[in-house]
């Protein structure tokens, strides 16, 4: 039979016990729950060779262990266009759902003035889409039980 020991003294005793260093193995384990996204490696493409219907897309790059994710890593390309679709059914998705109000950030504008395809606007829209998907991705509710950001970022093609 145990000994009671009351809820003070267990605590003293605990505190009078060294902490426990961690060793090498656990300070370089892979965290418990983790989702790291990266919107990455902007490419821009010519459909036409007038120059007609060209487009960029960016490499979003996901490492999880997260259960409601199926794949570990993933990478796919999207538009700016697939982005906005991204959103537009994560706040569908959300009305519908019964989690508690999860402010989803507008997206960096639409560029309008200059060259959308100088190097200086694709590298700004780069970092500016990856602060977003950042933030989104980053929602503890929305990385355990959104269907959507789970199909925007393992699959290949996202229709919505």
């Amino acid at each position: 039979m145990r000994k009671f020991q009351s809820f003070s003294a267990s605590v003293e005793s605990s505190l009078l016990q060294p902490p426990k260093t961690p060793n090498e193995s656990d300070m370089y384990a892979e965290p418990e729950n983790f989702l790291e996204i990266e919107v990455a490696n902007p490419k821009t493409h010519f459909p036409h060779a007038e120059n007609r219907g060209m487009y960029t897309d960016y490499e979003v790059i996901c490492r999880t262990n997260l259960p409601s994710f199926t794949k570990r890593t993933s990478k796919v390309r999207r538009r700016y266009s697939e982005f906005e679709l991204f959103r537009k059914c994560l706040l569908k998705e959300l009305s519908l759902s019964s989690h508690p109000k999860v402010v989803v950030p507008h997206l960096p504008g639409k560029i309008i003035l200059g060259n959308r395809f100088s190097d200086e606007a694709i590298e700004e829209r780069k970092q500016d889409l990856n602060k977003w998907m950042f933030t989104v991705a980053g929602h503890p509710l929305l990385q355990s039980g959104s269907k959507v950001l789970v199909r925007f970022i393992e699959n290949k093609e996202f229709l919505g």
